[in-house]
């Protein structure tokens, strides 16, 4: 059972941290634009003097507008913010799964098992999780299984069918 939680909880790790990069890029991406299309703009409002007044006066203010969008949506959705909730969720998951190799590893008699695998369920119902992509958790699911290193989901249960 320890095994598979360890699974689920590492898939769940890559997962944020896949959601994590996701957000950075956004970011980036939504940034860069932002400012090479307002640059762009700004630069050539005056430089060289425009022939065609139809520029001026209506694709400047467009392309504008996706400047304005795109720092609206850098405002609004917060990608940096969700970014770091991602990256800290995952640490999370991380430590947690630490503590289940720390059990696997160490021979401790049944009584003290039982309370430390308490311990863990709590602390495992207790973060705060927020929705990864489920692309994000796809994949995060593929590179875990990719390890070759846990059960498959769901062996440690009896085989109802027999």
């Amino acid at each position: 059972m320890l095994l598979d939680w360890m699974r689920k909880i590492h898939q769940l790790e890559y997962a944020h941290c896949y959601q994590s990069i996701f957000w950075n890029k956004f970011e980036n991406w939504i940034g860069i634009s932002a400012f090479i299309i307002s640059t762009i703009v700004a630069f050539s409002y005056r430089y060289p003097p425009l022939k065609e007044d139809w520029i001026q006066d209506y694709l400047f203010p467009s392309i504008l507008l996706i400047v304005a969008i795109l720092t609206g949506l850098q405002t609004f959705f917060k990608p940096s913010d969700k970014a770091g909730n991602h990256k800290r969720i995952g640490f999370s998951y991380e430590k947690l799964r630490h503590q289940i190799e720390i059990f696997l590893n160490t021979d401790m008699p049944e009584k003290d098992l039982q309370r430390k695998i308490e311990i863990v369920k709590n602390e495992w119902d207790e973060l705060k999780s927020v929705y990864v992509f489920n692309r994000y958790f796809i994949k995060g699911k593929n590179r875990v299984n990719g390890f070759g290193k846990y059960p498959e989901e769901l062996s440690f249960l009896e085989d109802l069918n027999k």
